[in-house]
């Protein structure tokens, strides 16, 4: 799932850096992307950390810890843990 979120923004990356090379530059209008930098640093952050939880759930099943536990660590209940998780941790 993470992998498939990164290759659709590698590929949209290139699609962009496609464009760049074709356009005139006199088209082109100065414009702050600051803004939008953080965006996708923050996306790209979020990936690695939702790897990082996917992970740790994955160890704690395989220690025995109850659903209901890893949910009141991520903050939600059981159920929503369960039902978040179990499909990705059996990849």
């Amino acid at each position: 799932m993470v992998d498939a979120m990164n290759t659709t923004r590698a590929e949209r990356a290139a699609a962009l850096e496609a464009w760049a090379d074709r356009v005139d530059t006199d088209d082109l209008v100065s414009a702050d992307t600051d803004v939008l930098r953080a965006i996708a640093e923050l996306a790209e952050q979020r990936n690695g950390v939702d790897a990082a939880i996917i992970g740790a759930v994955r160890s704690a099943r395989a220690a025995d810890r109850s659903w209901s536990e890893i949910g009141a660590m991520l903050g939600v209940s059981k159920q929503a843990a369960q039902r978040k998780y179990s499909k990705l941790i059996a990849a």
